[in-house]
């Protein structure tokens, strides 16, 4: 099995090209580097090209259930996609589609009556559920 790594120039998409013969030992190893490639700050997307390898009949590593839980942190951790691209023109692609949240501010700045009307009306709710609990 061999692999060659390339980039595209704006350094966002990285490809892994693997050609040889692939077995489950091998398969592991790719799946190991296309994770550490994944959690790079700067990768985007990730394509592993299988095309030209040919994989073992009793290969079992390239299924959803295995590859979800290997890519499931790092495509969480930040907006990324990975994609496996296979012989017979099938892939399949891991996507997050989510940008990283914004910090949202604890309080609001709202005028001083509303405050005061909002205040009562929890305090009302909190004395209510007091009262629910006995």
């Amino acid at each position: 099995m061999r692999f060659r790594i390339s980039k595209q120039n704006d350094g966002t998409a990285y490809s892994i090209v693997v050609t040889g013969e692939l077995t489950d030992d091998t398969a592991w190893d790719i799946l190991q580097i296309a994770q550490t490639m994944l959690g790079m700050a700067q990768c985007r997307e990730l394509v592993i090209d299988l095309r030209s390898a040919v994989l073992d009949e009793e290969l079992s590593v390239f299924n959803t259930d295995i590859l979800v839980s290997v890519f499931e942190e790092g495509l969480l951790k930040k907006d990324s996609s990975l994609v496996l691209r296979f012989r017979d023109e099938s892939e399949i692609r891991l996507c997050s589609d989510q940008l990283p949240l914004e910090a949202r501010p604890l309080f609001a700045n709202v005028p001083l009556d509303e405050a005061k009307f909002y205040g009562r009306a929890l305090k009302w709710l909190e004395q209510e559920a007091r009262f629910l609990v006995n």
